[in-house]
């Protein structure tokens, strides 16, 4: 029990100290103890900028080829804090006067801080409960991701990735730091909870960020309860952390993070000339977007998928924008010159490139991965969704509420305003490459990117439904196109428990039936039990095939070894072998599957395979058949043969 209770212990302070400190200190720095970021709001950005930021640490380490331990990893975390500390200490900040709407924002009533606080529980009560059937390393993606981040607690240094562009080292650091500092093992719960973790601060960025936005709380609640509390075990929630789909976790964090700070640089941009050079000086606007940089940046090195929606999405705001303002444009490029070419933002940008192209350049870039992207769709999963596909992604409530909210939002709002501009653009973006990806030539998983649509239409949703309800913003519609709208106050009343209870039951489906899983971990035990036996057992030459078909957990096999990303070999899912894109490897299906077949023997001669781990109930008959191999290990779940 005092083991369990230190070792948590170890974890927060891992996370404390090696995440969330930097960033905490670089806002501080960048504003003081001034108001214009809120207290909440610092909480979160700081653990979203100190992941970043301990990248970087490391990625000087390793130009510099430092060893990355645990005290090289704290030492560069507590140099950072204190400069900021410093910079801190000598600056002057201006004296800001934040608006009353803008100090009252975060002022919440008592029934309001009720309701934020009852949302918040129910996320974690719900993620939660999933996550504790499914907390058992069996997760493919997990163990993969693991292997490297294991990796690195041993190496001390970034892996190489023997030249596979699918892994992007923002994905490992992290979780390697904190496992060095805090002693936990891979095989425990730790990689779970700090994916929990980051999957709650990107819910709550996305309601900071709609509040922001729409300055309306009771929006921003809704928003709350569409992202975190309906679906929250669909993709990309509690299946995603389960899953260990590390890369998407943290790139839904730092995406609305990095759309955040564009926002608060560019929130000014509807005001007049006059008003908007007073309000530049007092908004830290350059500074908020020296941040945007930095977050993108560091969403660049965390994941390769989200970098690329995060462009695409970019870009249609940059060019709706201009389209909308195309009568000031001229006015707009003035506007926009006073944040961008400031010395904040040019330094942000030229450190960001220095880091990019001559410290660490991330191994998608070189390995040209993004030619992979870019192209007509190669497979059937690639050729976009349907209408019910979608439906299924996101929910339906959610997709359909979340397209009146869009509607709403071009045609009944002020559309010069970027922050709607931006939820448009995010919205209208993932739709099309999701749905029809051969207009964009897009060659990326359509299934994969509609996972995406998740939070913005969680936005949209929120917004739909509060307008459909809401009797001011009725009236305003009514008075705009000269209707008089008399719905009777009884209808508005029934309408809404309908759409309320068709919401509900929708969106917490899944939940439902996630609290009827029972989990049986004895398979995933054993596994390792027979791994462990290997480990004991093998010489340095040796060579292991196991299954991925029918061995639980086997991905987390190669943590045991720690000889090669491919060690041992695994005979994959069998529909694999059968690509008519292009020829695939056959000796791992042939050395379990026929063993005595001269393909079989001529495979066991040119990989050297010494030991197969299989399911005895599916893969045993073929190997007691023959007298060259010989069973020395059995559990009832795995079967170890040797060839002689």
């Amino acid at each position: 029990m005092q083991a369990s209770i230190l070792s948590q212990i170890l974890f927060i302070l891992s996370l404390l100290l090696l995440v969330f400190m930097p960033g905490y200190f670089l806002l501080l720095a960048i504003f003081g103890k001034n108001k214009i970021i809120s207290p909440l709001e610092k909480f979160i950005f700081s653990f979203g900028l100190g992941i970043i930021i301990v990248d970087f640490i490391a990625f000087f380490y390793n130009k510099t080829h430092l060893p990355i331990t645990a005290s090289t990893s704290l030492i560069g975390v507590f140099i950072f804090s204190f400069l900021c500390l410093g910079i801190f200490k000598i600056k002057s900040f201006p004296k800001n006067k934040v608006s009353f709407l803008e100090n009252n924002l975060f002022s919440f009533s008592k029934n309001q801080i009720f309701l934020i606080c009852l949302l918040l529980l129910s996320i974690v009560f719900i993620k939660t409960a999933y996550l504790t059937s499914t907390v058992t390393p069996t997760a493919t993606d997990m163990g993969h991701h693991m292997y490297w981040a294991k990796l690195m607690t041993q190496t001390h240094q970034l892996p190489a990735y023997n030249g596979m562009p699918d892994f992007i080292i923002g994905e490992h650091i992290a979780i390697a730091e904190i496992a060095m500092l805090s002693k936990a093992s891979f095989f425990s719960a730790f990689p779970v909870v700090f994916l929990l973790i980051v999957n709650l601060l990107g819910i709550l960025t996305m309601f900071v960020l709609t509040l922001r936005i729409f300055k309306k709380k009771s929006l921003a609640i809704l928003t709350l309860l569409f992202l975190g509390v309906l679906f929250a075990v669909s993709s990309p929630q509690a299946k995603f952390i389960s899953g260990g789909v590390v890369g998407n976790i943290l790139g839904n964090f730092l995406m609305p993070l990095a759309f955040y700070f564009y926002w608060r640089a560019f929130e000014h941009l509807d005001l007049s000339s006059t008003k908007f050079s007073e309000k530049i000086k007092s908004s830290y606007s350059k500074s908020f977007l020296a941040l945007a940089i930095f977050s993108t940046f560091g969403l660049f090195y965390t994941h390769h998928l989200t970098s690329f929606i995060f462009l695409f999405i970019t870009l249609t705001l940059i060019v709706l924008f201009l389209l909308i303002n195309f009568r000031e444009i001229r006015e707009l490029f003035s506007k926009i010159k006073q944040i961008v070419f400031t010395l904040p933002v040019i330094l942000t940008f030229l450190l960001g490139l220095t880091f990019f192209f001559f410290i660490f350049t991330p191994n998608y870039i070189k390995n040209e991965a993004v030619k992979t992207a870019v192209g007509a769709p190669s497979k059937s999963t690639r050729g976009g969704l349907t209408i019910n596909n979608l439906k299924s992604s996101v929910g339906e409530a959610r997709l359909a509420l979340g397209f009146i909210g869009l509607i709403l939002l071009l045609i009944s709002y002020k559309r010069k305003n970027i922050g709607y501009a931006l939820i448009s653009s995010w919205t209208i973006m993932l739709l099309v490459m999701s749905l029809d990806p051969n207009i964009l030539f897009i060659n990326l998983p359509s299934n994969r990117i509609g996972n995406y649509l998740s939070y913005p239409l969680s936005i949209l949703s929120a917004l739909g439904f509060y307008s459909l309800f809401n009797p001011n913003f009725l009236s305003s519609i009514s008075t705009k196109n000269s209707l008089q709208l008399n719905i009777p106050k009884k209808l508005i009343s029934i309408s809404f428990l309908t759409i309320l209870t068709f919401i509900l039951i929708n969106g917490l489906s899944d939940s439902a039936h996630a609290f009827k899983q029972s989990s049986n971990f004895t398979p995933t035990i054993k596994t390792f039990d027979a791994s462990k036996y290997l480990v004991d057992h093998l010489k340095n030459n040796d060579i292991v095939l196991k299954d991925h078909n029918y061995l639980s957990g086997d991905t987390w096999i190669k943590l045991f070894f720690m000889k090669g990303y491919r060690y041992p070999q695994s005979r994959s899912y069998f529909k694999r072998y059968h690509d008519p894109t292009k020829p695939r490897e056959m000796c791992t299906l042939y050395m379990i599957s026929n063993p005595g077949k001269p393909d079989a023997q001529k495979c066991f001669q040119k990989t050297k395979t010494d030991y197969l781990m299989v399911n005895p109930y599916y893969d045993s008959a073929q190997f007691k058949k023959l007298t060259n191999f010989d069973q020395v290990y059995n559990n009832g779940t795995v079967t170890i043969f040797h060839k002689k």
